[in-house]
């Protein structure tokens, strides 16, 4: 059984390698992940609190693997798609999650350090993402809802934002009281 199973994964990872490589790669839906992504970048980088430097990269670097898993899971349980991809070797680059996301969960951290105005802002920017920005991939191809829905999104978006401060709040303090 694991043999066949080994043996259509090897099949289904040729297939999808083939049509990146020959129908994905430098198409108009791929340049518009790399402009997307590559603009979102930029701006965190103009954005990012220069005294806090260490701290918010490091924040985006939580985000990123919290996003990360998300994606994970979302793809192995078919909840969601992502038509294009930027690169073929990871379902973590890819329209949505690759740099969007955890920068405006990064920026919200840095922008909304205490709890309630953490929290407020959390709820508000979900709403953004998920009732706006989430329709606006869907519209031009690059995520495909499958077995989910947009409120589903935004309680998940909610709670990963819960869960990126309460891991990186951990760190800090902890590193705080460690450098003392």
């Amino acid at each position: 059984m694991y043999t066949q199973i080994d043996k259509m994964g090897s099949i289904f990872n040729s297939i999808q390698r083939d049509i990146w490589l020959h129908h994905d790669l430098f198409s108009p839906g791929w340049w518009g992940i790399v402009i997307f992504n590559v603009l979102c970048l930029i701006l965190f980088l103009f954005l990012m609190d220069r005294y806090r430097r260490l701290l918010i990269s490091f924040a985006f670097l939580v985000n990123f693997e919290i996003v990360g898993l998300v994606n994970e899971i979302g793809n192995n349980f078919d909840f969601w798609s992502y038509p294009h991809q930027l690169v073929v070797l990871s379902h973590r680059f890819n329209a949505v999650d690759f740099a969007t996301v955890p920068v405006i969960m990064s920026l919200t951290y840095q922008f909304f350090s205490k709890w309630k105005a953490y929290f407020l802002a959390t709820i508000v920017i979900s709403a953004i993402m998920c009732f706006i920005g989430v329709p606006i991939f869907v519209y031009f191809g690059l995520y495909k809802l499958e077995n989910w829905n947009y409120l589903y999104s935004f309680l998940v978006t909610v709670l990963m934002l819960i869960i990126s401060k309460l891991i990186i709040e951990f760190v800090r303090n902890n590193a705080k009281r460690h450098s003392h």
